[in-house]
């Protein structure tokens, strides 16, 4: 049986196929043109919706990166935070059963994998993008001094109005504390792995992220990695609507 995920994201809507052996591209377009179209949406309403917002309990309840989503159009279909697919489709490839993952993308996401399985905590688990670390720009979302101000896509593009290449990204002070606060995280969990994806940490090494060591004692050490796979999140979707993960 044939199983669909579809990611849609801050910029771009990705559709993929999975049989329980290979993925398929199906199509990716605008996220613009994917929410304006909700025919799409039915035709492939048995599938699982990563989406680059909040979601609880089933529900879209808020999407900082998404303008004018309408939540209306997911009404009685499965979706999932964009993030969890991720960390989904990480522990399949990775078989590590306690990752950190982190999408450097249009936003910031995170999720947790715990002894093998997806942790959701009350629902919102691991919403580091929009942590406080200081400062006083707005972010996206409404609040202030949020991860996301320093270190996201839409932070970048704001700054620069550009995208940047790696030695400028790790140039920028924001990437520091990027490094400082997935630290904590660290801490927290002891992950056997930080695993990271998206657009922005596509451009970058394994090695750049070892900064995160120098905010650490010596005794925690999660191997990095990074999924350089434009279609992650909609392939882990699959995956969840396979009844996988």
């Amino acid at each position: 049986m044939v199983h669909f995920g579809i990611d849609v994201g801050g910029t771009f809507t990705d559709i993929v196929s999975f049989d329980g052996r290979k993925f398929i591209h199906i199509q990716t377009l605008k996220t613009s043109e994917f929410l304006g179209n909700p025919e799409i949406v039915e035709k492939y309403s048995d599938a699982v919706f990563a989406i680059a917002g909040w979601v609880k309990e089933g529900e879209v309840i808020r999407t900082p990166n998404i303008p004018g989503f309408d939540a209306g159009l997911f009404e009685g279909r499965k979706v999932e935070n964009d993030a969890n697919c991720f960390a989904i489709y990480a522990h399949h490839i990775t078989e590590f059963s306690n990752i950190f993952a982190v999408t450097l993308g249009t936003g910031i996401g995170s999720a947790i994998i715990a002894d093998s399985r997806l942790y959701r905590g009350n629902g919102l688990a691991s919403e580091i993008g929009h942590v406080f670390v200081g400062g006083n720009e707005r972010c996206v979302c409404g609040g202030i001094g949020h991860l996301e101000t320093f270190f996201s896509g839409w932070a970048i593009k704001r700054r620069f109005g550009r995208e940047l290449n790696r030695e400028k990204l790790l140039g920028l002070d924001g990437f520091r504390v990027l490094c400082a606060e997935i630290a904590k995280a660290v801490v927290i969990l002891d992950p056997e792995a930080v695993v990271f994806g998206g657009r922005i940490s596509a451009v970058l090494e394994p090695e750049d992220f070892e900064l995160i060591y120098s905010f650490l004692p010596p005794e925690f050490r999660p191997e990095i990695r990074i999924i350089k796979d434009a279609l992650a999140v909609a392939k882990g979707a699959a995956i969840l609507s396979g009844g996988g993960g």
